[in-house]
């Protein structure tokens, strides 16, 4: 079966200048300076197979970027001629990787800012046996009242954090709300 020959990269100078300097950079991460790389030798017209042996990486990759980068050319030369302040940017975006999915989150956002809004009660008014708020309380809390069926005091500690208060600050937010309350 006959091998698809690789997609031509023409690069501009200001293209080819861009690139250079992401494949010299210390700054920029090493798949950025990687992918510059292999269109830059590509538009040396080195083939796929070259710059598998010579960078040392998998066919796979080399065709991956080379031809995001070739099916990207008209618009690239369109955004240099229009807007080329945009071009750095537009070339970034074409040799950063795809947005991944991810886990799924455990727990949903109504959940967690339920769990953050529970130490602004102050425990007496819901007539519990204690003066202040702690992770491990406002876990119980949360399972009692529904909002999940299960979550660590770690997890309610992580959600409280996020926000940037601790469960001692936020049950003195709430005595203050609630004296302005009445």
């Amino acid at each position: 079966m006959p091998r698809m020959s690789a997609s031509a990269i023409k690069l501009s100078p200001k293209q080819e200048e861009i690139l250079r300097e992401y494949s010299k950079s210390r700054t920029k991460g090493e798949n950025l300076k990687s992918r510059s790389e292999i269109i830059l030798q590509s538009n040396e017209g080195k083939s796929n197979n070259a710059l598998e042996k010579s960078m040392g990486i998998t066919g796979k990759k080399v065709t991956r970027w080379r031809n995001r980068y070739s099916e990207q050319q008209e618009e690239l030369k369109r955004i240099e001629s229009e807007s080329p302040h945009k071009l750095r940017g537009k070339i970034e975006e074409i040799l950063s990787d795809e947005q991944r999915a991810g886990v799924t989150p455990k727990f949903r956002a109504e959940q967690a800012a339920a769990i953050i809004a529970l130490p602004l009660e102050d425990p007496a008014s819901l007539e519990l046996p204690f003066s202040h708020w702690s992770p491990g309380l406002l876990r119980i809390e949360a399972i009692k009242l529904g909002i999940v069926n299960e979550i660590s005091a770690r997890q309610v500690g992580r959600f409280l954090k996020r926000q940037r208060f601790t469960a001692e600050q936020m049950s003195k937010l709430a005595e203050s709300q609630h004296r302005k309350l009445r």
